[in-house]
């Protein structure tokens, strides 16, 4: 199998950059756009985005607010309606929900893909994948577009005006695709991309494990305040762009594995909360040096995002299951090739490790 590494045809992000939106729109050269996204995400910034269409000279043919969810439903109406518009643009805004079905909506309707994050909560506005869930939110799969965004859009001065947590969930997200994209490197595992972890997405993978740790409390505190600064340039960019062409590029393991496991038996927290406690797992799963593992606990613990099973609402019976659906859904990318228990006991281990570090806090 040979290695193979995908990429946005454009990424630009910057303070303002939704001013700039007319000229990077102009280089898809589409006529009508189809505009989705969430209620918040469209009322802060559709003004802005659909006079970058019309300065581009692209219709707006529709707009399509409040994407909650993304399920088959949801993605058949909306790709419904692209079609009843005859629209050759989807324009995808918001967070991770609104990026995975855009991404779904215009895979099925073979249109352009712009993205135009408002959050940095998710490695989801680079790639190819759209993941499904059913209306209750647990885990059903993971649908690929051809190819990957045509454009990706990011004015981090709307992402630091959000609620800082969303920025702290991009970064549990991102912090896993380094540990993850060695892991399934060793095992020399398929990735999202198609082929063998590609070595530079393995280097960028570890470039945004330490932006997020040298940077993100940083970042963290910058945004608190709605400020832009160089650390949450920095994070943006290691939550958005390293982390998106780590992960897809690289390889996911299991971490997002746990991830899956712990919606499917009910857990309805964010994304990046799940996956951070992922990752003390898989780290567990994987025997890592204390020192790693250390260094780990003090990232999740220093931009917020430790949880406990208690928290999660699960229980002891129920982690056979997590550790089975995790086991089918990527810790056999792992060198080790864990069985469900060992999966079961490293989430059963994690937990202990974040309450004595809370206790000696």
């Amino acid at each position: 199998m040979r290695q193979r590494f995908i990429a946005p045809g454009a990424y630009v992000q910057g303070a303002g950059a939704l001013g700039a939106a007319g000229e990077e729109f102009a280089a898809l050269d589409a006529d009508d756009a189809y505009l989705l996204g969430g209620e918040t995400a469209l009322s802060t910034v559709e003004d802005r985005v659909t006079d970058g269409l019309r300065a581009a000279g692209t219709d707006v043919a529709a707009v399509a607010a409040g994407v909650g969810q993304c399920t088959h439903p949801v993605i058949d109406t909306h790709a419904d309606r692209v079609r009843e518009a005859e629209a050759d643009l989807v324009v995808g805004v918001g967070g991770g929900v609104a990026m995975d079905v855009a991404t779904a909506v215009a895979h099925r309707t073979d249109a352009l893909l712009a993205v135009v994050p408002t959050v940095a909560s998710t490695d989801a506005p680079t790639s190819t994948v759209a993941v499904i869930y059913d209306e209750d939110g647990a885990f059903r799969e993971v649908l690929h577009r051809d190819r990957n965004p045509e454009l990706v859009l990011v004015d981090t001065a709307v992402v630091a005006g959000a609620p800082a947590r969303f920025l702290a969930h991009g970064m549990g997200d991102a912090m896993a695709t380094h540990f993850e994209a060695q892991a399934v490197a060793a095992a020399r595992g398929k990735t999202d991309a198609g082929g063998r972890s590609a070595f530079v997405a393995v280097d960028i993978a570890e470039r945004a494990y330490r932006r997020i740790a040298d940077h993100g409390a940083d970042a963290l505190a910058a945004v608190e305040r709605d400020a832009v600064t160089p650390a949450v340039e920095r994070v943006v960019e290691a939550n958005t762009l390293l982390s998106g062409l780590g992960f897809e590029s690289g390889g996911t393991a299991g971490a997002h594995a746990v991830q899956v496991g712990l919606t499917n038996v009910g857990v309805r927290e964010p994304h990046g909360v799940l996956v951070a406690f992922g990752t003390v797992a898989e780290l567990l799963v994987q025997d890592a040096d204390p020192a790693t593992l250390d260094a780990v606990l003090d990232v999740v613990f220093g931009v917020g995002l430790d949880v406990t099973l208690d928290e999660l609402d699960v229980g002891d019976a129920d982690l056979h299951r997590v550790g089975r659906i995790a086991r089918e859904h990527g810790t056999a990318a792992e060198p080790a090739d864990p069985p469900a228990e060992r999966v079961a006991d490293a989430v059963r281990a994690a937990d202990e490790l974040v309450r004595r570090r809370r206790a000696a806090r």
